[in-house]
């Protein structure tokens, strides 16, 4: 009778490899979703040169009719949705134009 005490080993392994893989491919998936543990961290300066540089660029400082409530910012820690607003709630501004010079309009 053998006795076959050399296939323990090879199994554990196996076992561990597969649960490897499962977790590699789980952290592929919500990376493919957009879930990031530092997605919400994004800096006061950032989320502003962000803003500014649309508003500076593409609307050229509102010169093309934009007002920089027309720049929008998705999910953000600071709770703001649009330029102005974050302005008047970061900067202690309180009109459009106050803001645009803010962005170096």
């Amino acid at each position: 009778m053998r006795i076959m005490k050399g296939v323990e080993l090879p199994i554990n392994v196996l076992v561990l490899v597969a649960i490897a893989v499962i977790v590699l491919l789980a952290i592929i998936a919500l990376y493919f979703i957009g879930w990031s543990p530092f997605g919400g961290f994004i800096s006061l300066a950032t989320l502003k040169n962000i803003g500014c540089s649309n508003f500076s660029f593409n609307y050229a400082c509102g010169a093309r009719g934009a007002t920089t409530d027309d720049i929008k910012f998705g999910t953000n820690s600071y709770n703001v949705n649009n330029l102005t607003a974050l302005c008047v709630k970061y900067f202690n501004v309180t009109t459009r134009a106050e803001c645009a010079t803010v962005c170096g309009c």
